[in-house]
């Protein structure tokens, strides 16, 4: 099967990770890989190991990738950009002649659209509105029941369209770090052994509910713990501003010496490495680093933003708080954090949930399920 992805950009974010475990598993499968894209998100950082490392797997993988330019600049230079970029991505398309095509962005949906084309979307964010770019794939890819309900809602997405596949991971986060590992790992970055880690992966946003996480610690929960425990952070700031914004919020909540801001990385030993992981996110469709820290053995609590209760059995296998609730969070946090046995019990469940539901091999099985659909429409 020859598959083409088209997305707008690839960012250190879930919609990179997710592409590059699908690329992975269908290559695995023996199919036949084309991405085509505006390139990567280097502007925002300065480390750009993640996509120096993304595009050798994908060279690796035998992944062809077709480059055209974003449009940027004044309405003028941008109209002219949007025609001609718009254009090659046609030529792409037909150039390539694929089986499938899968848009990842839905901006771009209208294009295979205009072409005639039958294609598959995957509903990446909740936070696209109905434009005149985006139009109804032949079959539309909800990964929660979130997102389905948000497709069907503001998008208008005919339900019968509707296929649910669930984000999935690679079982490497499955694999233990050793406790000689996980002291090193600490001791690189200042981590106090003593504390109890609380850790969060992801950019550091509102969007992402970062104060929210910030609010519960400072002014919500117990001083007996908070003198216990240490914040980490594995995740950017989007910008000079966000930065300053995360100072303020430390600085008002008395917590400035309690916190590792680390940076984007590869996550997978940090999870073992906190006590407890937190998403407040505000958005989400799925949340994906949820299931990675479920998968590593990682107490997890989360919002109840889009995947919360397709990923979790609240009090079973994790906790759900709702969103924007910071005095909901710091109990949650309390209870956790004050219960080892607890904690555990989360912890264990939680991996043997994801392993069981989230993993790399049924999201490129089910993803393969809905092309071959596709292709017999």
């Amino acid at each position: 099967m020859r598959i083409v992805f088209i997305v707008m950009r690839l960012g250190k974010d879930g919609l990179a990770t997710n592409i590059r475990e699908l690329v992975q598993g269908m290559v695995e499968r023996g199919h036949e890989l084309h991405i085509i894209t505006s390139g990567f998100k280097i502007k925002e950082t300065t480390d750009t190991s993640f996509f120096d490392e993304l595009k050798a797997q994908f060279k690796l993988l035998g992944v062809t990738v077709h480059y055209f330019k974003e449009p940027n600049g004044n309405p003028l230079t941008k109209g002219v950009m949007s025609v001609t970029s718009l254009f090659k991505i046609a030529r792409f398309i037909k150039r390539i002649d694929a089986d499938v095509i899968h848009c990842h962005s839905p901006n771009l949906t209208f294009i295979p659209w205009l072409m005639g084309k039958k294609f598959t979307s995957t509903v990446h964010a909740d936070t696209i509105r109905p434009n005149a770019r985006y139009k109804h794939p032949t079959l539309l890819i909800a990964v929660s029941e979130g997102s389905k309900e948000f497709t069907k809602k503001v998008m208008g997405s005919p339900e019968e369209s509707i296929r649910m596949v669930y984000h999935g991971i690679s079982e490497r986060f499955a694999v233990k770090e050793s406790k000689e590992a996980l002291a090193k790992l600490k001791a690189r970055h200042g981590i106090p052994s003593d504390k109890l880690i609380v850790g969060v992966v992801g950019r550091i946003t509102p969007q992402k509910g970062t104060d929210v996480l910030i609010e519960a610690i400072g002014k919500h929960l117990s001083k007996e713990l908070v003198e216990k425990l240490h914040i980490v952070i594995v995740g950017d700031y989007q910008s000079k501003a966000q930065e300053k914004w995360l100072a303020d919020l430390l600085n008002e909540n008395q917590l400035t010496e309690k916190i590792s801001v680390l940076g984007f990385r590869d996550p997978k030993p940090y999870y073992q490495a906190y006590d407890v992981f937190v998403l407040p996110s505000r958005s989400d469709t799925f949340g994906l680093v949820a299931v990675e820290a479920m998968m590593s053995g990682c107490c997890t609590i989360r919002s109840d933003s889009n995947g919360a209760y397709d990923q979790i059995d609240h009090g079973e296998n994790g906790l759900i708080f709702p969103m924007e609730g910071a005095v909901e969070l710091a109990a949650c946090l309390e209870q956790v954090l004050r219960d080892s046995s607890l904690r555990q019990k989360l912890a264990e469940n939680g991996k043997q949930k994801a392993l069981a539901n989230f993993t790399t091999t049924k999201m490129v099985d089910n993803t393969l399920s809905v092309y071959k659909e596709l292709i017999s429409i």
